[in-house]
């Protein structure tokens, strides 16, 4: 059996370490992760179980359980980027009450999430008649509404007979959706434009 000279064991212990270093954040600069929040801070930053990494503006609303981005840079920092889809993105079908229905044109009823943002589209009218003042037209679902104490009220398109050609739409933190005009009831109403957060 051949030994091995000081030369060759240098080689060899220099070629480990160049591997090693490949494979290693802080050797090659930058490194990013998924990590799924464990722990909001109040000062910025998010625990993912070992790592606490600083928020960028654009993970604005961190919730415990987010899976996001992270990634370090070669001085040992962590930054967060923000969450990921959860879901499929694409409009979801708005539940209307009882009396209410799509007027047949236009966009139907409908609600897009984006992170925390809600917004509306579709057209809403009752199945005869005119929509009377205060009247319910959807409950939101519990996932999407307006935060607890916040009612939000929009100016909305309505059927042209009248001008101006808008009411008043209001999303209570119940989730209720309620429409007010004072004279003058819509045929329909549209929703689009509506657009609130949910924090």
């Amino acid at each position: 059996m051949t030994g091995i000279s000081p030369q060759q064991l240098a080689a060899a212990i220099r070629g480990a370490a160049v591997e090693a270093g490949q494979t290693a954040p802080v050797v090659r600069g930058a490194d990013w992760r998924l990590a799924t929040v464990t722990t909001v801070n109040t000062d910025g930053t998010v625990d993912c179980d070992e790592i606490r990494a600083r928020r960028l503006p654009s993970y604005p609303a961190p919730q415990t359980g987010d899976v996001i981005v992270v990634t370090r840079s070669s001085s040992g920092n962590w930054m967060a980027f923000g969450r990921l889809e959860s879901t499929g993105a694409g409009w979801t079908s708005l539940t209307l009450a009882s009396g209410y229905q799509w007027p047949g044109h236009g966009y139907s009823p409908a609600y897009l999430v984006q992170g925390r943002q809600v917004t509306f589209r579709g057209r809403v009218g009752p199945s005869s008649g005119t929509i009377a003042n205060g009247s319910t037209i959807a409950t939101i679902p519990t996932a999407i509404r307006p935060p607890a104490g916040v009612e939000v009220g929009f100016g909305v398109a309505r059927d042209s007979s009248i001008n101006p050609a808008v009411v008043r739409a209001e999303i209570t933190d119940a989730g209720i959706l309620r429409i007010y005009e004072t004279t003058n009831q819509p045929s329909w109403i549209a929703l689009d434009g509506i657009t609130y957060w949910t924090i």
